[in-house]
């Protein structure tokens, strides 16, 4: 139980410990394939008429989308490790700057590099603390 310590009032008893896990924010590359989010925060607002656009498959459905994406753009997909087609991605507008969305892609498309910031609950069970 290391995440307890002796109640200071009560020898017998054990009370949960300092809060000692925090959430991790990340910048995650545009296009490119990701370990799912808690949340995303949108970081810049995004100035692009397509908005930000999310990507929610599997990794294998991920690769194939760039396979049949790069066939169409006469690229070797064995050399593309990204998704720069917009099809695959669901739109979610111009959300203002600030804004928390709590779901979970694995990937993103966007104007701008910095347009959102996954974030990754920390503790052991990934569900963070109070």
């Amino acid at each position: 139980m290391p995440d307890y310590i002796q109640d200071p009032d009560n020898n017998k008893r054990v009370v949960p410990g300092p809060n000692q896990y925090h959430d991790r924010p990340t910048t995650p590359e545009r296009f490119a394939f990701h370990k799912t989010p808690n949340a995303v925060l949108v970081n810049v607002a995004n100035t692009s008429a397509n908005g930000i656009g999310f990507f929610f498959g599997s990794s294998a459905s991920f690769a194939e989308k760039i396979t049949v994406y790069n066939n169409l753009q006469g690229e070797v997909p064995e050399q593309n490790t990204l998704l720069s087609a917009s099809a695959p991605y669901v739109d979610f507008g111009q959300p203002a700057a600030g804004t928390i969305l709590p779901i979970h892609p694995t990937a993103w498309s966007g104007s701008a590099a910095d347009s959102v910031v996954f974030i990754y609950k920390g503790g052991p069970d990934g569900s963070g603390r109070p």
